[in-house]
C-alpha cells in the first residue's frame, strides 16, 4: 500500500511538471499595464511602478460618488482627480492629502484646496486614498492617467528633478534671509549647506543610472539643511500652538509645557471649553445644571496648573473656546449635556427644520451645534468666559466655531437646504421683523440677504459681548476665522471683517487648511486686505495636521512674515512631532546660542 502511495505521488509531481507550463501559457493573466511598462523601459530605468483606481474625475467625467456634500465633492477613501475647468482650487477640506501635477510630473504636495495648474491636475485623496498618495507619490514622480487608473512611477530622473526643485527652494530662503537680516554664522552655514547640494546636484547628472538617485538625494538633504539655517530668528514675533489637554497630573503639564518651551513656542492656546465641557471646575456649568468639569480631569483643575507653570516659565496661556460647537456624542446619551437639559437650544438645518429630535451635521465631524440667535444660549457662554476671565489669569481668549455649521455654496443644488439656523427662536425672532418665515424665503431673494445678515449679526453680537467682559482686563481677545471672506459670509454667516473693523477683537487667528504656497500666500493677502490696521493677524499653519514637508512650515513662516503677519499659531501640538519640533529649534523660533 505505501508503495501504491510512494507511486502516485511521483507519478502527479512528473505530470505537473510537464502540464505547468502548458497551462500557465493557454491560462495566463496579462498585467494589463505591461505594454505602458515596457514603453516606458525603453527610454528609461523603472524603479517604482503603482496603480489605483480613480473614484471620479471632474469634469471630464461624472461618476456617482458617494457624499456630494464633502468639500470638493471628494467622499470618504476616495481617490479624485480635478482638472483645470473644475474650479480655480479643488474645494477640499484638510482630512485628505493631495498632489500637483505639471506636465505628467509631480511638482507640489499640498495637503488640501489646492490650486489647479493650467497645465496639469490635482489628485486629491482620503482615508486609504490619502495614505496611497504619502505612500507612492513625491515630487518628481510621473503620472499618467489610463481610463479609469492613475499610473505612478519613478525613475532616477525623478530624484534629479527634485533635487534641483528642492535646491530652488534653498536658494530662495537663502536669497530672502540676505535681503532681511545681515550676515551672521547661521546665513554662512545656510550658504555652505547650498553649495553642497550644487555640487551633490551636478554629480547627479553626470553620473550613470547606478548613482544619479544616491547623489540626488545627498544633494536633497543638503538643500534641507540650508533651508533649516536659512530664516532668521525674530524676538517680538507672536510665537504659539493649540493645544488639546491630555494631562491628568502637574508632572505631566510640566513635561509638555518644558518640551513646548524647547521650540522657542510661547503663547499656548489651551483647548478650555470643548465639546460641551470645561477642563475646569466650572461654577457656571453646576448654575445650569450641567457637568461640572470634564470628567477626564476630576480630581485637579488643569486649567490653573497650566497657567502657575506657563507664567514660571515666561510663557502665557489663552484659553482656546469652541463656543457653539458641542461635539459628535449623541445628547440624549448623556442626560447632563447641554441639548438633554436645554434641547430648545440646538441647532437645525433647513432639511431638518422640523426634526424632534437633535439635528447634527454630517460633514463636521457629525458634530451638534448651538443656536446663535438663542440669547439664553449667548447668556450661557458669556458667562462662561466671564468666569474664566475672573477666576483665572488667563493671558488670552481665543473664540473657535464662533458661526454657523457649513453650509454648500450657492453653486450647488439645492444649496438652502444645508443652510442652518432654522430653529424655532430664529424663525419666530425673524417672522416679527419681517412677517415672513425663514423656511418660504427663496434664495438670492432680498429676504434672503436679510436673513443672513440677521444670522451673522447674532454671531457679531456675542463677539461684542465677549469684549465687553474683557474689556479693561488685559487679556488678547482673538478669533479663530475662515480666510475666503465672501464663502465664509455665504456658508457660515461669520463676518470677521467687521469684527475687525470695529475693533471688536484684538486679533484673528485665519486657519491656512493648505501646504500650497501659491494659495497661502492669496489667502493671507486677503486677510490681510480686509482687517483693520489694529488687529493682528497671527496666521494659524496647519502643516502638521497636513502631514507636509518641515520646510513646508518654514516656507509659509517666511511668506507670513513677507506680508506683515504678526505672529504664528501652529495647529496643533499632538500634529507637530520631532520633524517639526526640530526644525523650528534651528533657528526660525530660537536665538542661536
Amino acid at each position: 500500500m505505501k508503495d501504491r502511495i510512494k507511486n502516485f505521488l511521483i507519478l502527479t509531481v512528473f505530470l505537473i511538471g510537464i502540464l505547468s507550463p502548458v497551462f500557465a501559457h493557454e491560462y495566463q493573466f496579462d498585467d494589463p499595464f505591461e505594454n505602458i511598462k515596457q514603453e516606458i523601459s525603453l527610454h528609461h530605468k523603472i524603479l517604482t511602478f503603482e496603480t489605483r483606481r480613480i473614484n471620479a474625475t471632474y469634469p471630464s467625467s461624472k461618476i456617482d460618488i458617494v457624499g456630494m456634500n464633502y468639500p470638493g465633492f471628494r467622499g470618504p477613501g476616495q481617490l479624485v482627480v480635478y482638472f483645470p475647468d473644475f474650479s480655480k482650487t479643488t474645494g477640499t477640506n484638510e482630512f485628505g492629502t493631495e498632489a500637483v501635477i505639471e506636465d505628467d510630473t509631480v511638482v507640489k504636495l499640498t495637503g488640501a484646496n489646492s490650486v489647479i495648474p493650467k497645465n496639469g491636475f490635482v489628485i486629491s485623496g482620503h482615508g486609504s486614498s490619502k495614505n496611497w498618495i504619502k505612500n507612492n507619490l513625491k515630487i518628481g514622480t510621473k503620472v499618467i492617467i489610463e481610463g479609469n487608473t492613475l499610473i505612478a512611477y519613478t525613475t532616477p530622473e525623478s530624484y534629479i528633478f527634485q533635487a534641483k526643485e528642492k535646491l530652488k527652494d534653498a536658494e530662495g530662503f537663502v536669497n530672502n534671509s540676505k535681503k532681511i537680516s545681515n550676515k551672521s554664522q547661521t546665513d554662512r552655514r545656510a550658504e555652505a549647506y547650498l553649495k553642497k547640494a550644487k555640487d551633490q546636484l551636478k554629480k547627479a547628472e553626470k553620473s550613470g543610472d547606478n548613482y544619479e538617485k544616491e547623489y540626488a538625494k545627498s544633494s536633497i538633504q543638503f538643500s534641507k539643511l540650508a533651508i533649516n539655517y536659512a530664516l532668521p530668528y525674530i524676538e517680538d514675533e507672536f510665537k504659539g500652538v493649540w493645544i488639546r489637554p491630555t494631562e491628568t497630573n502637574i508632572y505631566e503639564i510640566r513635561k509638555t509645557l518644558d518640551a513646548i518651551k524647547k521650540t522657542g513656542i510661547k503663547e499656548v492656546f489651551l483647548e478650555t471649553y470643548f465639546h460641551g465641557l470645561t477642563i475646569y471646575p466650572s461654577s457656571v456649568m453646576k448654575k445650569y445644571n450641567l457637568t461640572a468639569q470634564n470628567p477626564k480631569f476630576l480630581g485637579f483643575d488643569p486649567l490653573k496648573i497650566y497657567i502657575d507653570e506657563a507664567h514660571k516659565r515666561g510663557m502665557k496661556i489663552h484659553c482656546w473656546f469652541e463656543s457653539y460647537y458641542i461635539g459628535n456624542k449623541n445628547p440624549g446619551l448623556d442626560y447632563m449635556s447641554i441639548l438633554s437639559q436645554y434641547p430648545a437650544w440646538g441647532n437645525k438645518n433647513l432639511a431638518n427644520y422640523n426634526s424632534k429630535s437633535f439635528v447634527s451635521h454630517k460633514t463636521e465631524h457629525n458634530g451638534y451645534f448651538l443656536d446663535p440667535s438663542n440669547s439664553e444660549v449667548k447668556e450661557f457662554l458669556l458667562s462662561l468666559i466671564d468666569e474664566l476671565s475672573s477666576k483665572y489669569k488667563i493671558d488670552g481668549i481665543n473664540l473657535d466655531y464662533t458661526r454657523y455649521p457649513t453650509s454648500n455654496k450657492s453653486t450647488v443644488k439645492n444649496y438652502e437646504q444645508s443652510n442652518w439656523g432654522y430653529t424655532e427662536n430664529a424663525r419666530k425672532e425673524f417672522m416679527e421683523l419681517y412677517e415672513v418665515d425663514p423656511i418660504e424665503i427663496e434664495p438670492d431673494s432680498e429676504l434672503w440677504r436679510k436673513w443672513s445678515q440677521y444670522r451673522q449679526d447674532k454671531i457679531y453680537e456675542y463677539v461684542k459681548g465677549v469684549n465687553l467682559i474683557l474689556s479693561g482686563k488685559n487679556i488678547l481677545l482673538s478669533a479663530v476665522i475662515f480666510p475666503d471672506y465672501d464663502v465664509c459670509l455665504e456658508t457660515k454667516q461669520q463676518d470677521w471683517a467687521k469684527w475687525s473693523r470695529d475693533n471688536l477683537v484684538d486679533a484673528v487667528t485665519p486657519l491656512i487648511l493648505t501646504a500650497d504656497n501659491e494659495l497661502f500666500e492669496s489667502i493671507l493677502k486677503e486677510v490681510k486686505s480686509k482687517t483693520s490696521s489694529k488687529t493682528k493677524v497671527l496666521t494659524g499653519l496647519f502643516v502638521g495636521f497636513l502631514d507636509a514637508e518641515p520646510e513646508d512650515l518654514l516656507r509659509q513662516i517666511n511668506v507670513a512674515r513677507a506680508h506683515k503677519s504678526q505672529g504664528i499659531v501652529l495647529f496643533d501640538w499632538a500634529h507637530l512631532p520631532s520633524k517639526y519640533q526640530n526644525v523650528l529649534k534651528y533657528r526660525v523660533f530660537l536665538p542661536q546660542k
